[in-house]
């Protein structure tokens, strides 16, 4: 089978919001020393991919890291404002364990349930199908080699989007910091066939 196109994607690299275990939704916060480190890192094991389009989410955090990673690549740079992390109200910000300690029960519901929202936010589900159309653009691009940095839950559904998976299912892959992803789309006589290649690698770093 002939590959079509070959898919990178990227979460962000480190925040200050990331070391420090705050939530991070909507705040747009820059990449920490950290993150610079891991995105040049990030940068020299993809070097050799040969981007032609780079999507990246309109936030500084995924900005930044796209734009590391590019400078090695002669590639077009197309912003999806779908990407934007998912909002998550009232708890950005907030430190991890002081939402499991105070808010246990509207913590346990969004994580149980893809419908369920932070007060002031998105669920899952809402995330899932926002991301639908930057998925089409990517997929309707004439680019065989492209790179999409986006962040956690957006990448999760992003991938579901592309496999067509439930939202339930999509929710469940872990993706770290400056980790990155590898998903193959075949062109086969029975139409497209899409295989993830590996997940969440992050030796480089």
């Amino acid at each position: 089978m002939k590959i079509e196109k070959t898919i990178i994607l990227v979460r962000h690299a480190s925040t200050s919001h990331n070391e420090n275990s705050l939530w991070q939704g909507r705040s747009d916060y820059s990449l920490n020393e950290k993150g610079l480190q891991q995105a040049e890192r990030l940068s020299l094991h993809l070097k050799n991919e040969g981007f032609e389009i780079i999507f990246h989410s309109p936030m500084k955090r995924a900005k930044q890291t796209a734009e590391i990673i590019g400078k090695h690549h002669d590639a077009e740079y197309r912003v999806v404002e779908n990407f934007t992390e998912m909002d998550v109200g009232g708890f950005d910000g907030k430190k991890h364990q002081d939402i499991f300690e105070n808010y246990p029960e509207i913590y346990r519901n969004w994580v149980m349930d893809i419908d369920t929202a932070i007060p002031g936010g998105e669920s899952f589900n809402d995330v899932f199908e926002r991301v639908k159309p930057g998925v089409e653009e990517i997929m309707e691009s004439p680019g065989q080699n492209i790179l999409v940095v986006g962040h956690a839950m957006v990448n999760r559904a992003i991938l579901g989007q592309l496999l067509k998976m439930s939202p339930i299912s999509a929710r469940k892959f872990r993706m770290d910091n400056g980790a990155f992803s590898k998903i193959l789309i075949y062109d086969t006589p029975h139409g497209r066939y899409m295989t993830v290649d590996s997940w969440n690698i992050t030796s480089h770093l």
